[in-house]
C-alpha cells in the first residue's frame, strides 16, 4: 500500500470514529444541554467537510504519466505511461550493453504483438527537449536532435565507411565472423563483399532512387537504413516500395514484402529517414526521383508485428558510435504513432 493510500485510510477511520462518537453523545445527552449538542453537530458536519475536501485532491481518473528519463544503460527511475505498458526489459552485460542471444528470425517468434524491448545506453537527456511536444513541433525537434552533430561517412573508403558500419552493426548473433542478411535471414562471412550476383551488399532500405541521392554522403550513406543484404535478394527487391504482397520475399510491380523478422526494422528505418531528411511516407510510394516511400498503413502495422528486439537495439548503439546520432523509433517505438499514426495531435512525454 502506498503512502497516499495509508493516509486516506487513516483519515477515513478518524472520520468514522468522530462521527460515531458524535451520534452516540447526541443521542444520550440531556435536552437541557442545547449548546453542547450544537457543538457536536458542528463537529460532526466539520468531519464530513474535511473528508470531502481531502478526497477532492485525489484524482479518480487515470492520467498519462511521463516515461522514465533517458538513461546510460538502465531503465530504472521515473514513472511510465501507457505507451510502455507492454514493453519488456532485456538482459545486459556488466557494461550495460544489450545481450543478443537470438537472431531476428528466432526472436520474433518469442514475443507478442507490440511487445517492444526497452532500449539501453541512450545518452542522458538525449530526447528531453522533445518531451511534451506534439505534431509538427515534435517532428521538427526530433529532426534537430538526430541531425545536430551527426557524422556523414563515405560509402567506400580506406578509412571508416559503410562497409565497416554494416560489418559491425549487422553482426550475426550466432557467429561473430558473419553478418546477418536482412531479407534472406541467413549469415554470411563479413569478408564476402558483393561480387557480381554473389556475396552481400549494402542495401538502402529507403530506396536511393526515391530522392535520387545515390550513395552520396548523408542519405546515401546513413547507417540507420543501410543493411547487410544478400546481393541476389537485394536485386530482387530493387527499388520497390515496401508493403504486404504474398508472403516473405514476394513482390508485384510496385511493392516488395520482406520476411516478418525484417518488417519492423524496415518500417523504423523508413520512418527515421523521413524525419532525418524531410522525406515523405505515404500510401502510394515513390514515383521517379521524388522522395516518397510507402506503404504507410503497412509500415505502421509492421512496427507492431515485428517489435524492437535486442539485435536492433545493439545495432542502434553501434551506428551511434559511428555517426553520433540515433534512430528515435528504436529508442522509443511509440513515437511512430505520434509522428505517423493515430497520436499525431497527442503530446509525447519522455
Amino acid at each position: 500500500m502506498t503512502f497516499l493510500s495509508r493516509r486516506n485510510l487513516l483519515i477515513e477511520i478518524c472520520v468514522i470514529l468522530i462521527q460515531s462518537r458524535c451520534i452516540l453523545l447526541i443521542s444520550y445527552w440531556d435536552l437541557d444541554t442545547y449548546k453542547m449538542k450544537k457543538a457536536l453537530y458542528l463537529l460532526f458536519f466539520l468531519s464530513i467537510f474535511i473528508y470531502a475536501c481531502d478526497s477532492g485532491n485525489n484524482p479518480t481518473v487515470d492520467t498519462e504519466q511521463p516515461d522514465g528519463g533517458d538513461n546510460n544503460g538502465d531503465n530504472t527511475g521515473g514513472t511510465t505511461n501507457g505507451d510502455h505498458d507492454n514493453f519488456i526489459t532485456g538482459e545486459v552485460d556488466s557494461e550495460g550493453k544489450i545481450i543478443v542471444k537470438l537472431t531476428p528470425k528466432e526472436y520474433v517468434g518469442t514475443v507478442e504483438l507490440g511487445q517492444h524491448m526497452n532500449s539501453v545506453r541512450i545518452p542522458a537527456n538525449y530526447y528531453t527537449s522533445a518531451s511534451t511536444l506534439s505534431g509538427t513541433e515534435l517532428r521538427n525537434k526530433l529532426k534537430l536532435i538526430i541531425s545536430e552533430g551527426a557524422k556523414k561517412l563515405p560509402y567506400s573508403s580506406s578509412s571508416s565507411d559503410v562497409w565497416d558500419m554494416c560489418e559491425s552493426g549487422d553482426q550475426n548473433p550466432d557467429n561473430a565472423s558473419q553478418v546477418w542478411q536482412i531479407y534472406k535471414e541467413q549469415g554470411i562471412s563479413k569478408s564476402a563483399h558483393v561480387s557480381g550476383n554473389t556475396g552481400w551488399n549494402r542495401e538502402h532500405v529507403w530506396a536511393k532512387s526515391h530522392g535520387d541521392f545515390g550513395t552520396s554522403k548523408g542519405p546515401g550513406t546513413d547507417g540507420h537504413h543501410l543493411r547487410a543484404s544478400d546481393a541476389k535478394e537485394n536485386g530482387n527487391r530493387g527499388n520497390l516500395d515496401m508493403a504486404d504482397v504474398n508472403g516473405p520475399r514476394t513482390k508485384n510491380g510496385s511493392f516488395y514484402e520482406p520476411p516478418l523478422s525484417a518488417k519492423g526494422d524496415v518500417a523504423r528505418s523508413i520512418f527515421y529517414m523521413a524525419v532525418r531528411y524531410g522525406f515523405t511516407v505515404n500510401e502510394t510510394g515513390g514515383s521517379g526521383s521524388i522522395a516518397y516511400h510507402g506503404r504507410l498503413s503497412d509500415l505502421l502495422e509492421w512496427n507492431e508485428l515485428d517489435p524492437v528486439d535486442p539485435y536492433e537495439i545493439r545495432r542502434n548503439n553501434v551506428i551511434y558510435s559511428f555517426q553520433n546520432n540515433r534512430n528515435p523509433f528504436i529508442d522509443h517505438p511509440e513515437l511512430v504513432k505520434y509522428i505517423f499514426g493515430d497520436k499525431k495531435t497527442a503530446i509525447w512525454k519522455n
